[in-house]
């Protein structure tokens, strides 16, 4: 993306996890390690091109962030790591999850 000029603004939603998995079926292998995305993509763009990236961790942050993105940034690439709480989802999305836990642990169905 950088190399062919992209301008794009990439969000990353970062929670730390797999809210919806641990919803599902929790175990240890829902624990991550939490990289370093904008130091990741810091290293990945070493300096050459345009690239900005930044971290935000409330709404203020982000609203600062995106209005940097589309001016000063414009010509940039821009990759926004944007942190939330780990259980910072939808009702509707752990309801979800609840019920894809239940069906996911019938015994398979036998076909006649």
């Amino acid at each position: 993306m950088m190399r062919s000029g992209q301008r794009s603004i990439i969000f990353l939603i970062n929670n730390g996890g797999y809210t919806i998995e641990v919803e599902i079926h929790d175990g240890p292998y829902n624990v991550i390690k939490n990289w370093d995305y904008t130091g990741l993509i810091d290293a990945i763009h070493n300096g050459e091109g345009k690239c900005w990236t930044t971290k935000v961790r409330c709404e203020d942050e982000l609203i600062e962030a995106i209005e940097v993105a589309n001016g000063d940034k414009k010509e940039c690439l821009c990759f926004i790591e944007v942190i939330v709480h780990k259980d910072d989802t939808s009702k509707e999305l752990l309801q979800w999850g609840s019920r894809f836990a239940a069906a996911n642990s019938r015994p398979p169905s036998r076909h006649q």
